[in-house]
């Protein structure tokens, strides 16, 4: 071969090049998110109530964005103080011209909206939103510090050395340190005491500030230089003055000091929260990452950062994010260097056992990856377990193509055979681009599988035409005629050969060819009934979560975040006894608390999370002043609480009419009582289904005129009796001080006497009570819509398997759907559920046009094309009876494996007509003459991908539901494909003249 040595030198520095780069790939667990079609437009209106922020502001910018171009959706959340705004675009939309508009839209409307909202901002169109977790952030690494200080010296040496570090690294979202106790100068002081004097709660405020030091500007003054601001600074500079002598106020020439009206005291600060792992109250400084961001990355990162602060902190790691979730890459990568070497194995005893043809297979294996590692990098692909997936399949297609040019150039020397590797790689690429047209939940997954497939191929067609022929004819590789001794196996293959130039002959008759098709058609139609009755209703459901026993708990409206955290050491007195535990993460706020207990390996297989479970049930029951619930193990776990009772499953109705809605949701609630299986219904919001009570103070107003009293100085008033103020800081022992100006009243006065008592409004006192009412509520501090629609969820669980729950749902919502008047609706929300239309199934109609086409400019024959297009759907049968007769759920693997065996069983018919037109002569003999020369290759082909998917079955579907579908569809698929090659090929081949097959030869 000429020019041999110059392609197999730049191959070599191909393969060079490719390997530098193997280091400089992005590696994850989880697919890299598309760009963004999520905005979120947020804005603040300070003690405004959800109602009036939903009316006045969310609904004004809700009609504007709306009419934008490019919005698909718009939903908003009004809270108390705030509201936000989410609007996800169209799949073609421009996100950079759509978050333009609407930001101009925004300033347009700044003016119409009340002057104390703030000036509503627009963000995201980074990344989108995916199928899983719905926290915006997670944590990755927790860091446990010991030394022999104090905490709270501890902390702030962990935040100068390592947290504003770390919190500085792309793709952070914050760092949290935990398990410190920090300290506070408490001003304590009597409000009525202060209010003889004309003194109020602003006064001490302003006075600290003073004292502790402040800088003012008192305005501009004109100089030959121009304008000049005037500072005004006001400082302490007295070290010797002691904080509890501050002058507070000149009253008649008489200066009031601190220490005159009020105490200090130095107290610890009662945490806000608590974070424990596995019941150790240490300080913990706890890594959290964006949602979608590389974790692997991210955690190197950070790693170095704490590692180069290790000689000031001792720092040592007890949780790490990317370490377990990298376990599941490197079992991966392990599964595909067994494939590896199963394909290998085959080929060198497929190969007549010679080192010098597995060698050229293996070299032409290896150019392949490394030459494709260029593209990897390129593109900026991401490697993760479904990218994976796509090299592991794509290997027992590149070494077949390396197999059939390597025989072929060493018996004919000539590339004649590359017609056929061509038209075979651009119809298996052809079928992976309806990828791209899939349903978004199943794009995500398989988007990077069908590009690292595509680049692969792409890359095997040039190794195969250069690379390839260029190794054998460096070798030396040949395969001559020779001479083959009569026995078994020469007397088997010359009877199937006569007896299949009959059976092709035979098949050529008009009405024997429609015979074989009905019996193909019957079949295909019977095996497809069998396989869509053994579908679920959700075909493509997520994977199911670890199972994690889940304890939440909750105060009353009152408690506090250290009475909580007392009943909760109780629980974590009961965990630590038991050894199956491997970690158990506590956190508590003063929303709630939830322990989060993960088990050992062994301990799963087992009993025994159904036994804590119930252990833990026990000792809560015995917890008063709390409310409890479990959940994560059991159907329905524990609640002694309406508010936190765990429901699996929810129905959601959307309407214009609030009232109207609510209506719907109790006749829903009621007819769905009647099933026995159905349990623990409720009607929730959306989101916010634990919201609080609160007291509500309403106002007359007319009594308030009347006394000449405004709703200001009341809640002055108010707040000088209940809340704490938190101030400046101050020097104190040479370290940072906050100061909190605290009343004496807040422990004393409650309910009854802010309905009875007496208040300071101004100069004289009045009874709260004679003009407003106080009264408790429901808190409705969070109204939610969608598509400028209200939301009502209507939440249970029912009693039974996936199947039964799924068809349950679907006949609760489609009859209501058929009942609702316009403008209402109902969709089923519950985890991994979505709107199931069968649009991924008519893909597989466009994967066969594709091919189509493909083979038509290829073959020059509209005939040809047609035959092994044909074999598409033929080669489906085995699959359908495959997962009817194993029972293993479709998913995302399960179509995989059927664009999969689309393109394999086509690069079959293509090996065989390729080989037929080389021949230039036309008729059943010459079509069986094509056939016997490319039938061994055809069954490597078919043997070798049968055996690298074996690995893919070891850990069964409960561990890797995705490999071990793709492993049992391509397996029985492809083993089955062999019969449409064989008996149905020959039947939509129009192979011109008969020719009476020589049954004496």
């Amino acid at each position: 071969m000429k020019h041999s040595f110059s392609i197999l030198l730049v191959s070599c520095v191909l393969m060079v090049i490719g390997a530098a780069l193997v280091p400089q790939l992005d590696i994850s667990n989880k697919p890299r998110p598309e760009q963004g079609k999520t905005l979120t437009i947020s804005y603040r209106w300070k003690n405004a109530s959800a109602k009036v922020v939903e009316q006045n502001v969310t609904s004004r910018i809700e009609a504007m964005v709306s009419s934008v171009r490019g919005v698909e959706k718009v939903s908003s959340v009004s809270r108390f103080g705030n509201g936000r705004i989410t609007v996800e675009l169209k799949p073609k939309a421009d996100v950079s011209a759509t978050k333009f508009e609407i930001a101009s839209i925004l300033r347009q409307i700044r003016g119409k909206l009340p002057e104390s909202v703030s000036y509503p901002t627009v963000s995201g169109g980074e990344v989108s939103t995916a199928l899983g977790d719905d926290n915006e952030v997670k944590l990755i690494l927790t860091y446990m510090l010991n030394a022999d200080m104090s905490g709270e010296q501890m902390r702030q040496i962990a935040e100068k050395e390592a947290k504003y570090a770390v919190e500085r690294i792309e793709g952070v979202h914050h760092v949290d340190i935990t398990g410190t106790v920090s300290h506070y100068m408490e001003v304590e002081y009597d409000a009525e005491q202060l209010a003889l004097y004309g003194i109020g709660s602003s006064d001490i405020i302003d006075a600290i500030r003073n004292f502790s030091g402040r800088e003012d500007v008192l305005g501009e003054v004109l100089t030959e230089n121009g304008k000049m601001v005037v500072p005004l600074l006001l400082s302490s500079k007295e070290e010797r003055r002691r904080f509890e002598q501050m002058p507070l106020k000149n009253i008649d020439g008489k200066i009031v000091y601190l220490n005159n009206l009020a105490s200090c005291y130095i107290r610890e600060r009662k945490p806000g929260s608590y974070y424990r792992v596995n019941g150790m109250n240490t300080i913990y400084i706890n890594v959290y990452a964006d949602k979608d961001v590389n974790v692997v990355g991210v955690s190197d990162k950070v790693k170095r950062v704490m590692e180069s602060s290790a000689s000031t902190i001792h720092a040592s790691l007890s949780y790490d994010r990317a370490e377990e979730q990298m376990k599941e890459f490197r079992t991966l990568v392990l599964r595909s260097s067994l494939t590896l070497a199963i394909l290998l194995m085959f080929v060198w005893m497929c190969g007549g056992f010679k080192w010098r043809y597995l060698t050229v297979i293996t070299v032409s294996l290896l150019a392949n990856i490394l030459i494709a590692v260029m593209f990897y990098r390129l593109f900026d692909i991401r490697l993760h377990p479904f990218s994976m997936a796509g090299i592991t399949v794509s290997l027992g297609i590149i070494i077949d193509s390396a197999i059939v040019m390597a025989d072929h150039y060493a018996y004919y020397r000539d590339r004649r055979a590359f017609t056929g590797i061509l038209a075979a790689m651009l119809t298996t690429v052809g079928a992976l681009t309806v990828v791209f047209w899939l349903p978004d939940y199943l794009r995500h997954d398989l988007r990077d599988f069908s590009v690292v497939v595509m680049i692969n191929l792409l890359v095997a067609v040039s190794v195969a035409l250069f690379f390839t022929p260029a190794l054998v004819s460096q070798f030396g590789l040949t395969r001559k005629k020779t001479f083959v001794p009569r026995n078994l196996h020469t007397r088997f293959v010359v009877w199937f050969s006569r007896w299949y130039s009959c059976y092709v002959a035979m098949v050529q008759r008009r009405w024997v060819r429609c015979t074989v098709l009905l019996v193909f058609a019957a079949i295909f139609a019977g095996s497809l009934k069998l396989f869509v009755d053994c579908l679920d209703t959700n075909t493509f459901r997520p994977k199911e979560k670890e199972i994690k026993l889940y304890i939440r708990a909750k105060m009353p409206i009152g408690g506090s975040v250290q009475e909580l955290n007392d009943k909760v050491r109780e629980v974590e007195a009961l965990l630590s006894k038991f050894k199956e535990i491997k970690r158990y993460e506590t956190s508590i706020r003063q929303s709630g608390a939830s322990i989060v207990v993960e088990f050992k390996d062994e301990a799963l297989a087992t009993g025994f999370p159904y036994l804590l479970e119930s252990r833990v049930i026990g000792k809560v029951i015995t917890i008063g002043g709390a409310d409890w619930a479990t959940s994560g193990v059991s159907d329905r776990g524990f609640s002694n609480s309406l508010n936190l009772q765990y429901r699996a499953n929810s129905i959601e109705i959307a309407g214009y009419d609030y009232e109207r809605l609510f209506r719907f949701a109790e006749d829903m609630l009621r007819e769905m009582q009647n099933n026995r299986r159905v349990a623990d219904l409720a009607i929730v919001t959306p989101g916010h289904e634990e919201q609080e009570d609160e007291f509500f103070m309403e106002y007359d107003h007319g009594m308030m005129a009347a006394d000449s009293v405004s709703p200001y100085e009341v809640h002055s008033s108010l707040q000088s009796l209940l809340a704490d103020r938190e101030t400046e800081k101050i020097d104190i022992g040479g370290r940072q001080m906050a100061v909190v100006v605290h009343p004496a009243s807040v422990n004393s006065f409650d309910l009854w006497q802010m309905g009875n008592s007496y208040v300071n409004t101004g100069e004289r006192q009045m009874r709260p009570s004679g003009f407003m009412d106080i009264s408790r509520r429901k808190a409705k501090n969070i109204i939610p819509r969608d598509n400028q629609e209200y939301v009502l969820r209507v939440a249970f669980n029912v009693l039974g398997s996936y199947t039964y729950t799924s068809r349950y749902i679907k006949d609760i919502t489609e009859r209501y759907n058929n009942m609702f008047p316009v403008g209402f609706r109902c969709l089923d929300k519950t985890y991994g559920a979505y709107d199931d239309d069968g649009t991924q199934y008519w893909l597989i109609g466009l994967v066969a046009v594709i091919v189509f086409f493909i083979l038509a400019i290829l073959f020059e024959s509209l005939l040809r094309s047609l035959a092994v297009t044909l074999l598409i759907p033929v080669s489906f049968i085995g699959l359908f009876v495959t997962y009817y007769v194993t029972g293993v759920p479709f998913g995302t693997g399960g179509f995989a494996a059927m664009v999969l065996l689309a393109g394999l069983t086509v690069n079959s018919g293509i090996y065989i007509v390729c080989q037929y037109g080389i021949q230039r002569k036309h008729g059943p003999k010459y079509f069986v003459t094509a056939f016997n020369h490319k039938i061994i290759p055809i069954m490597l082909t078919i043997l070798s991908t049968v055996l690298g998917m074996i690995p893919f079955l070891i850990d069964g579907p409960d561990e890797q539901p995705f490999w071990f579908s793709l492993a049992v569809g391509t397996i029985g698929g492809l083993s089955l494909s062999i019969v449409p090659i064989v008996i149905f090929l020959p039947v939509v081949m129009k192979l011109g003249v008969l020719v009476r097959p020589d049954v004496h030869r």
